[in-house]
């Protein structure tokens, strides 16, 4: 089942690709020949870059139409008009005073979405339709093109829009590199929120970006890693996945906004990155990330000088336990000096991403609403790190550890109490009382891919129309709404979040020696369909 606290460990990895350059077959009219040149996605979180002729140099649009006149006649105030039902409204692109015989025009289309497309949290099917018009034109002569193109879901972020066999080198396979900095969010006032009480309650109002000394940045570098570390964050570790589209191929993934990623305490190396530029941005500092080959990790340059911290390490990433502050700067500085020799060298795999600088050419972020449930969550959290409880690893499944009475033991391959047991397939991440919070979910089980997921419960209630209830307020509390039907004791349904996302799940209940076992597994709306084959056989197994 899903709400909040449900996926804090997992991170949605979508399955899709950016493609640009798509020729539609021209049309003639007897008068213009038309082609159009499509891109076939959009992501919501890149909205600005793409209305921006500007932004890096025109890259990214929607359409280019390609206009011949291929009569023998001049004509006169040639329009060109697009929109996008529910989106965009009929919109006049230019009006070509005179075109000549056999003169040819390129028009750009760049879209200007409203704002509000950084709230869609599922992907879809849209179409774009195209109106050329001259002076004179009788109705039968006025040119409509159309074609259909993909919108992401917000949280989408495709890593190259070069067609396949286009893709000759790495820096290709990685074309849309500066779009991460959409992902990175200053003026979010959630993380605004996080970054004032990040600076009040950890440097006791100290700010780096002030003084401009380097050491007093690295200093704030390493609160940004005690304050993640201390609030219990989790690294979760996945990677993209391909998928070929139309002519495109290219590995596309999930990416929680620092907003998420703060509040679901939770995120992948490439999510902690663009949450660590958000807040070195918001107090003033210039943002950093590094990319290397399936990794990325965040920092910041100040008077010539770069720097570096590792903030995977709050799972241990490379170091094999939770690592302190300094521990984690080290381990950045000798990614850092890798990365200076590999780059220096001509290597295009090590690049970086400044964040300021490519927000000077037009790749900035989107505009995010406050949000009072989640700055209950910070205050929650800036909480924790005044606690004095030691930390301990999220993931409490090794070989050695005793379980307590309450907890369920896990072996390699399935989950097995007295109540009911299921087969765990190879690869899939345990984690055992994932939220403190919530002390009836005893364990999550987490796929490779992040986007299935077994929520196994324990509830000390009677029936187990009770103990559903009892999830349900739980839901509630969080701000989810849960919504399920039972036979017997199979119970299935589905639980929205309050950002319009929903999880779809299927699950079994039976009684055990404390009182109502539930486990459910299921997956994202959007990826249900595509992973019901896994969540069947979780389910068929659950006994």
């Amino acid at each position: 089942m899903k709400s909040k606290f449900i996926p804090l460990a997992i991170a949605l990895v979508g399955i899709l690709c950016f493609a640009t350059s798509f020729i539609i077959p021209s049309s003639n009219s007897g008068e213009l020949e038309v082609e159009i040149e499509k891109s076939a996605f959009i992501m919501p979180a890149v909205h600005r870059v793409y209305s921006n002729p500007d932004a890096l140099n025109g890259k990214y649009h929607l359409f280019k139409a390609k206009i011949t006149n291929k009569s023998n006649q001049t004509l006169e105030d040639v329009t060109v008009k697009y929109r996008i039902p529910d989106y965009i409204d009929w919109t006049e692109l230019t009006v070509s005073g005179q075109m000549f015989p056999g003169q040819t025009l390129v028009i750009p289309c760049y879209p200007k979405f409203k704002d509000d497309i950084t709230e869609k949290s599922t992907e879809s099917i849209e179409k774009a339709q195209i109106e050329i018009s001259w002076d004179g034109a009788e109705e039968d002569d006025i040119i409509e093109e159309e074609f259909s193109f993909k919108i992401t879901n917000r949280n989408e972020y495709v890593y190259t829009g070069v067609k396949t066999e286009e893709i000759s080198t790495w820096s290709d396979m990685y074309d849309n590199d500066a779009l991460i900095a959409c992902f990175v969010t200053p003026n979010d006032p959630v993380v605004k929120y996080y970054t004032q009480n990040l600076q009040e309650k950890m440097m006791k109002g100290e700010a780096a970006s002030i003084t401009r000394k380097p050491e007093d940045g690295v200093r704030f570098l390493a609160n940004i890693y005690e304050a993640t570390r201390k609030s219990h964050m989790v690294y979760s570790g996945t990677k993209g996945i391909p998928q070929s589209t139309e002519d495109i191929q290219s590995i596309v993934q999930q990416i929680r906004l620092p907003r998420e990623v703060i509040t679901g305490n939770t995120g992948l190396c490439i999510e902690l990155s663009c949450l660590y530029a958000s807040v070195l941005s918001a107090a003033g500092l210039d943002p950093i990330i590094y990319m290397v080959p399936g990794h990325a990790y965040p920092g910041f340059k100040m008077n010539g000088q770069y720097f570096a911290i590792e903030a995977t390490s709050i799972n241990g990433q490379g170091l094999g336990g939770i690592a302190s502050a300094e521990e984690a700067f080290k381990k950045g500085n000798e990614n850092l000096k890798e990365f200076m020799e590999r780059a220096q060298s001509g290597d295009p795999r090590y690049t970086l991403v400044d964040i300021h600088a490519v927000n000077q050419q037009g790749v900035t972020a989107m505009d995010l609403k406050d949000n009072d449930f989640m700055r209950k969550k910070v205050d929650d959290i800036v909480a924790s790190w005044s606690s004095e409880q030691p930390v301990q690893p999220k993931n409490e499944t090794q070989p050695n550890r005793r379980p307590s009475n309450t907890e369920i033991i896990v072996p390699e391959n399935s989950i097995k109490t007295s109540a009911l047991s299921f087969a765990i397939p190879n690869g899939w991440q345990t984690m055992m009382r994932p939220v403190p919070q919530v002390p009836i979910l005893t364990a999550q089980v987490v796929a490779p891919d992040q986007l299935t997921t077994v929520s196994i419960y324990d509830i000390p209630a009677a029936s187990i129309e009770e103990a559903m209830q009892t999830i349900d307020q739980y839901m509630l509390n969080f701000g989810m709404q849960m919504q399920y039907q039972s036979n017997g004791n199979t119970i299935s349904g589905q639980t929205q979040a309050q950002d319009g996302s929903t999880f779809n799940w299927v699950g079994k209940c039976l009684k055990s020696q404390n009182g109502i076992r539930v486990v459910a597994v299921g997956a994202p709306s959007y990826a249900y369909n595509q992973k019901t084959g896994i969540i069947n056989q979780v389910f068929n197994s659950i006994r």
